[in-house]
């Protein structure tokens, strides 16, 4: 029941600032209307110190006037005071008639500047004087901006009448009556969208989960980040409508319509940073979903590219789209809360050009200070994406051998074979070896005595790598049958027969050692001795032979 306290709360005023009030604000509250004190909702369009602004009567602009700034004031506080006069009129019994007319010499150009306002019998009352910044305002001549005003002002009294009227409010009274039900209709679905969502929220966390491949993992963020741009949606709709149905019922009738401006006044920035705000966030979370939905794409692209695909190959590939993730959400997120930035400081007045000059080149003297760093974020960045390397890897970079145990845009850590943490600049990475993409090669070069039947030698080591190959233990980590390529080269100890396994990613050594292990004792068996260094040593005498 709590629940639906507040719209009901909101209904009630409303019905009661829209329906029950048949008389002015002022009267209603005892409180004065300060309408004068109105000229800062609209912007300043004035020229040099000549600035303009609306007249209003009943919360509408019916028409505006242009002084200096010094005099605009005082000259428009008088205006909206004579106005209300007139406006009291109709909330009489009987109302009498009610004349505007200009005031002046008929015969000479521009003397018949003044209006005044007749009501009845009684002494007219002056309402204004129209000067040349008036006329200047509309680019006319002053009678002609004299009658344009007559004509307005008259307009505006006489629709003020017929607003006051008892058919008139009953109308708008159902308007009212429609905008709220309307509302609370609108209201009730963004609260049961929202509870949608809130019990689809709550059996994710039930039953989450684990250990899922990255491309479902892309799919969950994207779903994540969809279901809380709906919530918020909702959120807006289920509090946006009564708001919405409360501000546009005051501004169906007369005495309630200066709310209507009050409150545009009071809130206008307010409420334009809350938009832009609110804005900003579901911009930053559809673009989080595009990542997601964009790297999903990728990681199914990358995943059909694999031979085979591991729990090391899903790993890496999940520590790739992660960071190239991480790096688009960041970018995005700068570019939509500087924009945000920029529009909020626009709707405020504030020429955002010289801000966007001296932004620029605030960026062009960092980018000269800071060379190597954007140097090292760039390439970092082709590293990333480009999927040069990723940790876990075994890479040689330079004269540097090691594991990669950490990368981020600026800097890759390497531990080499020795333990040493090895700290390389993204930039100075140019000709990168990765020893364990995707998958490895054991490359072994056996040597076997020159005495030794060749033939002989290559079947024991086909047979040592056949039979290794089809144990279940191994056949794991090898991907491939193993490949005797033959005798590869000739050196000092004898004949060097090359043997090629393809492995798993970092797998080549173990599967090497265990080889070489086993050829070891297929040789013994087979009569062939691992050769020692051979050399030939030739022996002569110096001492010439003697003659005769």
């Amino acid at each position: 029941m709590k629940s639906w306290r507040s719209p009901f709360i909101i209904f009630f005023i409303t019905c009661l600032l829209s329906l029950g009030l048949q008389r002015p604000g002022e009267a209603f509250f005892g409180l004065p209307i300060p309408e004068g004190n109105l000229e800062g909702i609209l912007p300043t369009n004035g020229q040099e110190l000549i600035v303009d602004r609306c007249v209003y009567l009943d919360g509408h602009c019916i028409f505006q006037v242009a002084a200096p700034r010094s005099e605009l004031s005082t000259r428009l506080n008088y205006i909206q005071t004579q106005l209300n006069r007139v406006k009291q009129i109709y909330d009489s019994p009987e109302i009498p008639e009610i004349q505007v007319r200009p005031v002046g010499d008929s015969d000479t150009p521009g003397a018949q500047n003044n209006i005044e306002i007749q009501v009845g019998d009684e002494a007219p009352f002056r309402l204004m004087t129209v000067t040349r910044w008036d006329a200047q305002l509309h680019g006319e001549d002053i009678d002609s901006r004299t009658q344009q005003l007559i004509d307005q002002i008259q307009a505006a009294l006489t629709q003020a009448q017929r607003e006051r009227t008892p058919e008139y409010l009953k109308e708008q009274g159902a308007i009212a009556i429609g905008i709220t039900v309307l509302a609370l209709i609108l209201n009730l679905v963004g609260r049961r969208w929202r509870h949608r969502l809130y019990k689809r929220q709550q059996w994710a966390m039930e039953f989450p989960k684990t250990a899922t491949p990255i491309a479902t993992q892309l799919s969950q963020r994207q779903s994540n980040n969809l279901q809380e741009v709906e919530m918020r949606l909702s959120q807006l709709l289920q509090g946006g409508a009564i708001a919405a149905a409360l501000f546009i019922n005051l501004g169906l009738f007369p005495q309630t319509r200066i709310f209507q401006v009050w409150l545009l006044t009071i809130f206008k920035y307010p409420l334009w940073l809350a938009l832009i705000a609110l804005v900003s966030y579901l911009s930053v979370r559809l673009s989080y979903a595009l990542i997601a939905k964009v790297n999903q794409l990728l990681a199914d692209g990358a995943l059909e590219a694999f031979t085979f695909i591991t729990q090391e190959s899903n790993q890496r590939l999940e520590l790739r789209v992660q960071t190239f993730s991480q790096v688009m959400r960041s970018i995005a997120t700068l570019i939509i809360l500087i924009i945000a930035l920029l529009v909020f400081l626009w709707s405020i007045n504030i020429d955002i050009a010289p801000i966007l000059a001296g932004a620029g080149i605030i960026g062009l003297a960092v980018s000269f200070a800071a060379q190597n760093l954007l140097k090292d974020i760039i390439n970092g960045f082709s590293i990333i994406l480009e999927d040069q390397y990723a940790v876990g890897d075994v890479i040689n970079v330079g004269a540097v051998t090691g594991l990669v145990e950490n990368i981020n845009l600026r800097i890759t850590q390497i531990r080499d074979a020795e333990g040493r943490l090895i700290t390389i600049p993204n930039g100075e990475v140019r000709i990168v070896a990765n020893l364990s993409n995707q998958w490895s090669r054991a490359d072994l070069n056996i040597p076997i005595p020159y005495n030794i039947d060749v033939d002989l030698a290559l079947k024991v080591l086909g047979e040592v790598a056949q039979k290794m190959y089809e144990e279940k233990q191994w056949r794991s980590q090898i991907i491939e049958p193993p490949i005797v390529l033959g005798v590869d080269n000739f050196n000092e100890r004898g004949m060097v027969i090359k043997l090629w396994i393809k492995t798993l990613p970092l797998k080549q050594w173990e599967v090497a050692r265990e080889f070489r292990r086993r050829l070891a004792i297929a040789l013994n068996q087979a009569g062939i001795t691992i050769p020692a260094l051979q050399n030939e040593v030739w022996l002569r005498s110096d001492v010439p032979p003697k003659l005769g």
